[in-house]
This record gives structure tokens, sequence and C-alpha cells, in this order.
């Protein structure tokens, strides 16, 4: 009896294991400006599912707050699925990582950075921020990724020695209005179009890059990527997808567009 039992918990234990194993799991990172409506479990639950019923195989959420921990999991192969707002963390991923871009979120796709000066500083063009102290969003994010890109292009050395980071996109303005710094970065356009409604300046801002981007690893089928890329660009359509989309602050995502995508890739030196 007891061996019988032995192995009957042997076999339940593996199947078990095995059940586990054919879980993919989505990767999230939604930035630092979080979802006010509860937490990623419940609000990516209609999604997940939409996902699992196309796949035909259970799709669970993992939320990966820290971009190093992400890139180090993409490096690594760890997700089968990403939906991630650091654009050069996804970037790379699909450069170097075995990912491959599906679609990104309307609404995210002309994200750039903006230089805020107040309206009597003498600063008049991104080349006179040199030896200037900027305030700027935290040194990862991808604001502050894309503005260091473009002084890099304007062979700026070593710009980050000069930059005073805030966690908050919406704390900048308060450093430059107290004096701590020369100027101000924002990705945020409302951060930005509040700014100037107050009388301050936008002394320049970088190109474009979309982003919120959704990759598949390429270790699923390319039936499989398909399949999930047609339910995402379709989501706007139905009823089920619109609930997904409005439980996770989007309206829609747009196919992915690999000449702006490559471009970026280039721009941020990945």
């Amino acid at each position: 009896m007891k061996l019988a039992s032995l192995l009957a918990m042997t076999v339940l234990a593996a199947g078990i294991n095995s059940a586990a194993a054919q879980d993919l799991v989505l990767a999230i990172n939604e930035g630092v400006t979080y979802q006010d409506g509860g937490p990623a479990s419940e609000r990516y639950k209609p999604l997940l599912q939409l996902l699992s019923k196309e796949l035909k195989q259970n799709v669970k959420l993992q939320t990966v707050d820290k971009y190093a921990v992400f890139e180090k999991g993409l490096a690594e192969g760890k997700y089968d699925l990403a939906f991630i707002h650091p654009a050069h963390v996804g970037l790379l991923a699909v450069k170097k990582n075995g990912y491959e871009g599906l679609v990104t979120a309307k609404g995210f796709t002309d994200y750039r950075a903006r230089v805020m000066v107040a309206q009597a500083s003498p600063l008049k063009s991104m080349q006179d921020l040199r030896g200037k102290k900027i305030g700027v969003p935290s040194v990862e994010s991808i604001t502050t990724v894309m503005f260091t890109a473009n002084l890099h292009e304007l062979r700026f050395p070593n710009p980050e020695k000069t930059y005073t980071p805030t966690r908050y996109q919406d704390a900048v303005p308060f450093m430059i209005e107290n004096g701590f710094v020369d100027a101000g970065v924002t990705g945020s356009a409302g951060v930005a179009k509040a700014w100037v409604a107050k009388g301050g300046r936008i002394l320049g801002e970088t190109k474009p890059i979309p982003i919120k981007q959704f990759l598949a690893s390429k270790k699923l089928s390319d039936a499989e990527r398909e399949k999930v890329k047609n339910l995402l660009l379709n989501l706007s359509e139905n009823e089920a997808g619109k609930n997904a989309l409005s439980k996770i602050g989007m309206t829609g995502f747009v196919p992915w567009n690999a000449t702006a995508m490559d471009e970026a890739t280039a721009r941020l030196g990945l």
C-alpha cells in the first residue's frame, strides 16, 4: 500500500509539474505612473483570459517593476509575452534576445522628451545646456534615456553628470521654479502643456519613439505569435476586447512599425 501510495503521489506531482510547465508567462511593466484601477492581477484578468483562449494554454501574469530585472528576464528568455513601458528595454530584447515586436499601444507612438526652462531663462537651444544642471526623471526611465541619446548626438561629454534625477516627472517643474536646476525634462505632454500655460518655455524636444510595446518570444511558433498579434489588433472591435482594454487603461493597439523601431534602436545606441 505504501509503495502504491508513493507511486500515485509521484505521478500526481509529475502531472502538476507538467501542467504548470504549460503555463505561458505575460510579463508587464507599466512605468512609474501606475494605474488607479486596482492590482494588476485583477486589471489584466480579462486580457489573460482572451490570450489563454486564443493560444489554448493558460497565460499567467508576472509584474516586473524594476527595469533592470525585466531586462535580465528578457535576456534569459524567461517570459513568453511582454507588455513593457520603457521602449529601450523592449527594443533591446527585439534586437538581441529573441523577441518579436508585435504591436504598440495607441496614443503612445509619439512619445518624446521635452526640455522645459523658465520664461526668463537665458538658454535658447539644446546646445546651451552644456554644463547646466538638468532635472530629469529616474536615469533609467525611457524619457531620460531618449534625452541622453539626444545630448550624445550633440556631442555632450558625459551629460549624466549634470543630472538631478527625481522619480516622478511632475516634480520636475518644481525643481525649475525653485532654482534647483537650470532646465528640466519631461516625457509627459500634460506636464509640458501645463508648464507653457504657466508661462514657461519648451527649449526643445527629442525625436519621437513608440512606447508601451507588446513582445512575443520566438520560442512561440510563428502561428502562435500571429494569433497574439491579431488578437491585440482586434481588441477594440468587440465587447470582450474593449472590456480588456479599459481594464488596463488602453484604447487599442497598432502594428509594430519596424522602420521606426529600427531607427529608434540605432538612435538610442542599443
